[in-house]
């Protein structure tokens, strides 16, 4: 397992504003920009992954180092692939208490989605760690528990492949296997030639952190449509 905890957190503010379907000369964001300026030294991104051989490839299974993964989807995205990166990422608890301790719950909001974007910034931080220290041309990942062929209780197998991943970077499993602090997310990497994201095979309707549409016809390629 490799430890990454020298990220430098950054707030992609055009990303924050359409998020929040804010102007930049409003007066609502220049609350946001104060919330920034408050909960920037509270931010400290930290990571965790491991480069995996793929031992073995079922039906609707892989195996990396002994440990079996059960997605259709996964599967197939890893079709190709030699080797895949499980990982953990993590921004802390910091804007998670700040937030609780906000009174004004619109702020509260606004806490939040600053929590969001600067974790996915830390998401694309790691990729860029991959391609360079790998030598990936293009790399795309999948989380696990964002889809129903892949759900969240397998959360505890990419733990256990990990490792300690509580002592290296201080995230840690619920028994409902929500991670804690709640900005983290985990899933695996793997090389591709063609860009891969969950929400593609996702038909949930008015999601805020959909980054793709759904595609009905590449759900029905996987298998999973209607799942």
């Amino acid at each position: 397992m490799k430890v990454l905890n020298d990220f430098k957190p950054r707030i992609n503010n055009a990303e924050l504003r359409k998020h929040l379907c804010l102007s930049s000369g409003s007066e609502e964001w220049k609350k946001v920009q104060a919330l920034i300026e408050r909960g920037l030294p509270l931010i400290k991104p930290k990571c965790v992954y491991k480069a995996c051989y793929i031992k073995q490839k079922n039906s609707d299974t892989v195996v990396l180092e002994g440990i079996s993964f059960k997605s259709r989807v996964l599967r197939k995205n890893l079709e190709a692939a030699e080797k895949a990166f499980p990982f953990v990422v993590t921004i802390g608890d910091g804007l998670e208490k700040e937030a609780k301790a906000e009174a004004d719950f619109l702020e509260q909001y606004y806490i939040d989605i600053i929590g969001n974007v600067v974790l996915q910034d830390v998401i694309k931080d790691l990729r860029a760690h991959l391609q360079n220290e790998y030598k990936l041309e293009k790399i795309s990942y999948m989380s696990v528990g964002s889809l129903k062929d892949w759900p969240i209780q397998q959360q505890q197998q990419l733990f256990s492949l990990l490792g300690d991943v509580y002592q290296a970077i201080g995230v840690q499993l619920a028994p409902s296997m929500l991670m804690h602090p709640t900005k983290s997310e985990s899933g695996i990497f793997f090389p591709t030639e063609v860009t891969f994201l969950n929400c593609q095979l996702c038909p949930r309707k008015d999601c805020p952190s959909r980054k793709a549409a759904f595609d009905k016809e590449m759900a029905r390629e996987y298998g999973v449509l209607g799942v």
